[in-house]
C-alpha cells in the first residue's frame, strides 16, 4: 500500500533495470537509472520542488507535461477520460512513474500511469508505450485486485529485431517505498522478452540528484543511448532489423485481467 496524504508532488526512484531476449540471438542487460514519480494532482507550472528541477520549465532536471498523454489537453484530464473509458475510476490520486529530462533530453520507452479512486484504491494502470521512431499508444488496465496480472495483443512496434505480433503480459506495484514493474513478451506460446524494472522511492533532493549522476544513474537521454548500444549488439550478432511504421496518433486499447 501507498500512503497517499504524505506523498509529495515529486518524488526520485533510484531502480535497476533489467531485459532479457529468449530468442537467438540471445541477449541480456540491466542497468541503474533514476526516474521519478509525479503526482498530477499536485503539479502546476508554479510548483517549486528543487532548484535544480522545473515543472514545465527548463532545468538540469525537469519534467513537461506535454511529453505524456496526446500533448493537447491538461494531462491528468486525459488520463481520467482513458480510464473512464474503459469502465474504470480514476478520480482520486494519479501518480505517474517515468524518466525526467534531463538538459532537456528525455525518452520514455514505458511510462506508468498509477491510478486511485477516490477511496485511495489503486483502481487502474495504463502503461504508455514509445518506440524510437517516435510512435506512441497506451495500454489500460482495469484493477480488480492488487497484485494483478493483465495481458493483451501486441498493438504497437516498439523493436526492429521483433515481431510485431504476439501478447503482453503487464504487471505493477508499488508501496511507500518501492516500485515494481514488468512486461512480458510472447509470440505463440513462446517467450520472447521480459523487462523488469525494481525501484527504491525516495525524497527527491539536490543531493539524490547529482548523486544519481555520479554514480551514473542518469545523464542526458541514457535510455535512448541504450537502446542504440543493444541494438548494435543484436546487429553484430546476427539480428534482421526490420523497419518501424511512423505512426504519430496516440492510441489507447484495453489490457485484459489474467
Amino acid at each position: 500500500m501507498i500512503d497517499l496524504n504524505n506523498l509529495k508532488a515529486v518524488k526520485l526512484v533510484e531502480s535497476n533495470i533489467y531485459h532479457k531476449r529468449y530468442v537467438k540471438p540471445y541477449n541480456s542487460f540491466n542497468y541503474n537509472s533514476i526516474s521519478i514519480l509525479v503526482n498530477l494532482n499536485k503539479i502546476n507550472t508554479n510548483l517549486k520542488i528543487n532548484p535544480f528541477f522545473s515543472i514545465n520549465k527548463f532545468n538540469i532536471f525537469s519534467w513537461h507535461e506535454k511529453d505524456h498523454g496526446n500533448g493537447k489537453v491538461p494531462l491528468i484530464d486525459w488520463v481520467r477520460k482513458q480510464i473512464n473509458d474503459y469502465g474504470g475510476d480514476a478520480s482520486g490520486d494519479i501518480l505517474l512513474h517515468c524518466f525526467p529530462k534531463i538538459l532537456g533530453h528525455v525518452f520514455n520507452p514505458l511510462s506508468v500511469y498509477f491510478c486511485f479512486d477516490k477511496t485511495k484504491k489503486l483502481s487502474a494502470l495504463i502503461y504508455e508505450v514509445r518506440n524510437v521512431v517516435g510512435g506512441i499508444h497506451s495500454y489500460v488496465a482495469i484493477i480488480d485486485n492488487i497484485g494483478e496480472t493483465h495481458s493483451t495483443k501486441k498493438l504497437f512496434e516498439v523493436s526492429p529485431f521483433l515481431s510485431s505480433e504476439g501478447n503482453y503480459e503487464l504487471k505493477s506495484n508499488i508501496s511507500d517505498n518501492k516500485i515494481n514493474i514488468s512486461v512480458n513478451y510472447s509470440n505463440k506460446n513462446r517467450n520472447i522478452l521480459s523487462a523488469i524494472q525494481v525501484g527504491k522511492i525516495k525524497l527527491l533532493t539536490t543531493s539524490s540528484l547529482f548523486i544519481g549522476i555520479i554514480k551514473g544513474k542518469a545523464f542526458p537521454a541514457k535510455p535512448m543511448i541504450n537502446i542504440l548500444f543493444e541494438a548494435l549488439k543484436l546487429l553484430i550478432k546476427g539480428a534482421i532489423f526490420k523497419k518501424i511504421d511512423v505512426i504519430n496518433k496516440h492510441k489507447t486499447s484495453l489490457a485484459k485481467k489474467n
